[in-house]
């Protein structure tokens, strides 16, 4: 087999090992590692998986490029290694995290496995090392930006009946409703005295950056505190013409907590009306009212 390939082979091996360790000793200082071990096993295996298909073929790139590169070879070579984990956020996003970390410990295993056959110096590695790992910890928390700024998010902004408590079901993607007026970036529902809205808006996808608002009989508003708020259950409905989508939350007066924001209340009584007899009151037929 050639050298090269099995010097290659031996770094994706000795990455996927490593990652799995290093988060198995992180975990020992945040929580039970126990309940992590299975979590663990994965993370080995789709690190194997990574490295041997996309670690490699990128490591015998890196050197075609830097192969007439004379001074720095080092750390162009360990740079374009972390870039290229780096740019592999467009296909596994969030997990490109793991991909920049394999990336500087297949480099590093490599380049020692490099220097066992030359004079070794530990002074010399120590300080390269520092350098990747610089590159690293850049990456890593280049990554994480990248993930907030692309980030998808609900911004709703809803108006509420004043003095409404219990639960509220919104309804979307109903062409018949005029389109949502907007207050910034955020898109209107309005809420009627029942506890529901329809919208034309789509179902809304990523994290819920919602505002909400009592507002009364002159339009005068009132911020809701979001520990007011629990946000509860979505799904679909059907009849025999379509499907609709939908979404609720629960919003309170008084006694406003983390932990009702959390759990929500089972003690809260429920005035809601089913999603069901909402369409059904709205003119669509054939849910059996």
């Amino acid at each position: 087999m050639n050298k090269h390939l099995l010097r290659k082979m031996k770094s994706a091996l000795i990455a996927s090992f490593l990652l799995p360790v290093l988060m198995g000793i992180y975990t020992i200082f945040e929580g039970d590692l126990t309940d992590n071990s299975s979590f663990l096993i994965i993370v080995f295996f789709f690190a194997v998986a990574g490295n041997f298909l996309y670690g490699i073929p990128v490591s015998f790139l890196v050197d075609s490029i830097t192969i007439k590169v004379t001074k720095l070879q080092f750390l162009l070579s360990g740079f374009l290694h972390i870039i290229f984990a780096f740019i592999s956020f467009v296909i596994i996003e969030g997990f490109n995290t793991f991909a920049i970390i394999c990336a500087a410990l297949f480099f590093l295993s490599e380049e020692w496995q490099k220097g066992i056959k030359q004079n070794f110096n530990w002074k010399q590695m120590i300080v390269k090392c520092i350098f990747v790992v610089g590159f690293t910890v850049l990456a890593v928390y280049s990554s994480f930006y990248m993930q907030k700024l692309l980030e998808k998010k609900t911004n709703e902004y809803y108006l509420i009946p004043s003095g409404y408590v219990g639960e509220v079901t919104v309804i979307y993607d109903i062409k018949d409703e005029s389109k949502a007026d907007k207050v910034g970036d955020y898109n209107v529902i309005k809420i009627n005295a029942d506890g529901y809205g329809l919208t034309a808006l789509p179902e809304p996808e990523g994290t819920h950056n919602n505002k909400y608002f009592y507002v009364d009989d002159e339009g005068r508003r009132e911020k809701i505190d979001k520990k007011c708020i629990h946000i509860g259950s979505s799904g679909s409905t059907s009849n025999d013409d379509r499907e609709f989508y939908y979404s609720s939350f629960t919003v309170i007066d008084s006694n406003c907590t983390d932990h009702f924001s959390t759990y929500g209340s089972q003690y809260l009584e429920d005035h809601s009306i089913d999603v069901e007899e909402i369409l059904q009151r709205e003119g669509f037929e054939d849910f059996g009212f």
